[in-house]
């Protein structure tokens, strides 16, 4: 939940791999309306990461319409440059990354980074949460050389600004691990993740949420592919690249516009976005 204090981070998950969330400063001249929009915030990011990972498409729809309600009002009452209506405007990105609408997540989450580095500076632990954010878009939308190199450039600056051992900087090395499997670095990748994840264990201990999802994603990469089955017709082409079989991919929900019944939602604008000079 956003709560008081400076900004910081809190220990979330972004679909089955590390995503940090951040909580934002208070300013008390917005009052009971700053108050009632970070619970509606909170409520809905929450509905959306767990039906991100349980792979819900009429949840995230839902919550998905209610961040953008969320938004809406946090535009008009805070004002678009808010520290508030920023984290809102995050969590929608991600939102439209769950549920398949690439192109408005990943366009979203690269204008709220670039307003946050405008607002805070490029090494404000809200700007590398957002630049992180925008580095796991690039890899779900099939940019894992571009996802690698920003990757890489958040852990050099959160190393820098936060150290090697904070949760943040060992969550954007797992993001990075995944990035490297999607490029066709299996081994190189399994390695990186077998070593993030004793580290987490080491520094973090078992129970920490960073911990639980590295340990959750290298079990997963331990699994060894499934037998291959009997030849027969071609399964219809999907969007879905093929499991590498090491570390697993974004997944992904159901695309709209292969289904008969249209989803109105996803061709809704979102409203208008903040100017950005």
């Amino acid at each position: 939940m956003i709560g008081k204090g400076p900004t910081t981070m809190n220990d979330s998950v972004f679909a089955g791999s590390p995503f940090l969330r951040e909580s934002a400063d208070v300013d008390h001249r917005a009052g009971g309306t700053r108050s009632a929009l970070r619970v509606r915030h909170d409520r809905a990011a929450t509905d959306v990461r767990a039906a991100g990972r349980a792979g819900d498409r009429t949840a995230v729809i839902d919550a998905t319409r209610r961040l953008e309600q969320v938004l809406a009002a946090a535009r008009r009452e805070l004002g678009p440059r808010d520290t508030d209506t920023l984290v809102v405007e995050g969590s929608l990105a991600v939102a439209y990354l769950l549920g398949d609408d690439e192109i408005r997540g990943l366009a979203l989450a690269t204008r709220n980074l670039t307003v946050r580095e405008v607002e805070f500076g490029a090494d404000h632990p809200a700007s590398l949460a957002a630049a992180d954010a925008v580095a796991a878009a690039h890899r779900i939308t099939g940019d894992p050389r571009e996802a690698i190199a920003r990757y890489q450039d958040v852990i050099d600056r959160r190393t820098r600004v936060l150290g090697p051992a904070h949760p943040c900087t060992i969550a954007s090395c797992a993001g990075l691990a995944l990035a490297r499997a999607d490029n066709g670095d299996l081994p190189g990748a399994g390695s990186l993740l077998a070593a993030i994840a004793d580290t987490a264990e080491g520094i973090l201990g078992e129970a920490h949420p960073v911990t639980v999802d590295v340990r959750e994603l290298l079990a997963e990469a331990s699994v060894p592919d499934a037998p291959v089955p009997v030849p027969g017709p071609a399964p219809a082409p999907t969007r879905e690249a093929p499991s590498t079989g090491l570390l697993p991919r974004m997944p992904r929900m159901p695309d709209p516009r292969l289904s008969a019944r249209p989803w109105p939602h996803l061709d809704r604008p979102p409203g208008p976005m903040p100017a950005i000079s």
